[in-house]
C-alpha cells in the first residue's frame, strides 16, 4: 500500500490535523482566539496578548541569488507584523528568531541580515528578545511576535450576510515579481515596472496603520498572505455564509498592467499570487462611507451572502474561477 504524505490534506490540511489532535485539551479560561486564526490571542488582566510565528525557508519563500540579506531580514519582521495587523490594532512589541544556517554561510550575510532585522525593529519599536541559532542545510528563519492591546481581536469569524468585503490596496504585484525572477534572473535588465513588481516580492510592508485606523468599524480581518482567493474562502469556510466577489473591481496596480497586457495572466497574478500582504475584512454596509474616508486606499470588491461558497462574478456574469496557486505540500 502506498504511504499517504502531507501533501494529500495540504497545508490548510495539515493545520486542521494539529487542531483536531489537540482539541481535548482543558481548555484556559484566558484563551480568546485558538489555533487557525492570523495570531494567537489570550487576555492577561485588562491587556489582550497576541502572539505568531513565521517562517521564511530558502527556495520555498525565496532565493539568496535574487534577495538582498538585509531585504530578507526586513522580510521576516514585516510578515510577522502583517499577522498581528490582522487582529486589528494592536501593538508590536517583542520579537524572538530562530535562524537555522549551513556552517559556510558568510558572515557578512548573516551582518546584513541583522541589519534588515535591526531596521524593521527600530520602524516598528520592537524589542529582540531571544531566539536560537542552528546548523541547517539551507537559510531558515523563524520569527516569533509578540503584540498587545487594549482591544478585542478581530477575527475571521466575525463577518455578517450583507456585510461589504473590502481589501486594502492593489493585489498581484508580488507573485507578478516571483514570476520575472523565477523567468528572467536577477541579471536581465528590467524596466521600472518590473522592479516595482520584483520589490513587491523582497520588499513588502504591513498594514498596521491600515489596520489601527478601521479596526474599530470591522466585523472580520485577515492578511492575504496566501493570496486573495484563499483568504476569502478562510473569512466564510465553516461558518455558514458565501461571497460574491466582482472580479473587475479588485485593484490592480499601474506596474502590473504595465507589464502584463493579458487579462487572464493579470487575474492570476491577482487571485492567486500570494505575499502582497494586503489586508482583507469586512464591514457593514452603513459604515463604507466612514471606513473609506479612514483609508481612501481601500476597494470594495464584494459582499458576504447566504451560502457557503465564494462566487466570482465579472461585470455581472458568474465565473468558473479555480484554484491554480503555489502549494506548500
Amino acid at each position: 500500500m502506498k504511504l499517504q504524505t502531507i501533501s494529500c490534506p495540504g497545508e490548510f490540511g495539515l493545520i486542521n490535523l494539529i487542531k483536531k489532535t489537540f482539541s481535548n485539551i482543558t481548555k484556559d479560561k484566558n484563551i480568546i482566539v485558538d489555533i487557525g486564526d492570523d495570531c494567537f490571542c489570550f487576555k492577561s488582566g485588562k491587556d489582550y496578548i497576541y502572539i505568531t510565528k513565521d517562517m521564511l525557508v530558502e527556495d520555498v519563500h525565496f532565493k539568496t541569488s535574487w534577495t538582498s540579506p538585509y531585504e530578507l531580514g526586513k522580510k521576516a519582521i514585516e510578515v510577522n507584523i502583517s499577522d498581528l495587523a490582522a487582529m486589528g490594532s494592536v501593538i508590536p512589541k517583542y520579537i524572538f528568531i530562530g535562524l537555522g544556517a549551513p556552517a559556510n554561510t558568510p558572515e557578512d550575510f548573516v551582518k546584513n541580515l541583522l541589519k534588515g532585522i535591526q531596521q524593521a525593529c527600530n520602524k516598528y519599536n520592537i524589542a529582540l528578545s531571544g531566539g536560537d541559532t542552528v546548523k541547517a542545510d539551507k537559510i531558515i528563519i523563524s520569527v516569533t511576535a509578540l503584540g498587545i492591546s487594549k482591544n478585542k481581536p478581530i477575527t475571521r469569524t466575525g463577518a455578517q450576510i450583507g456585510d461589504l468585503i473590502g481589501v486594502t490596496n492593489c493585489f498581484g504585484d508580488s507573485g507578478a515579481g516571483v514570476y520575472l525572477l523565477n523567468k528572467y534572473g536577477i541579471k536581465h535588465k528590467y524596466t521600472k515596472h518590473e522592479r516595482a513588481l520584483i520589490k513587491a516580492q523582497n520588499s513588502p510592508i504591513a498594514r498596521l496603520n491600515e489596520a489601527c485606523n478601521l479596526s474599530h468599524y470591522l466585523t472580520s480581518l485577515i492578511d492575504a498572505s496566501d493570496g486573495l482567493f484563499v483568504s476569502l474562502n478562510l473569512l466564510i469556510q465553516g461558518f455558514s455564509k458565501g461571497a460574491n466577489i466582482n472580479i473587475e473591481q479588485v485593484p490592480i496596480s499601474k506596474n502590473l498592467k504595465a507589464v502584463f497586457n493579458n487579462n487572464q495572466q493579470i487575474l492570476k497574478f491577482a487571485l492567486f499570487g500570494a505575499e502582497d500582504y494586503q489586508l482583507v475584512f469586512t464591514v457593514p454596509k452603513l459604515k463604507e462611507k466612514i471606513v473609506k474616508k479612514l483609508v481612501p486606499s481601500i476597494t470594495y470588491i464584494g459582499k458576504i451572502t447566504t451560502g457557503t461558497k465564494v462566487k466570482y462574478f465579472y461585470n455581472g456574469k458568474k465565473q468558473k474561477i479555480k484554484y491554480c496557486g503555489f502549494k506548500h505540500f
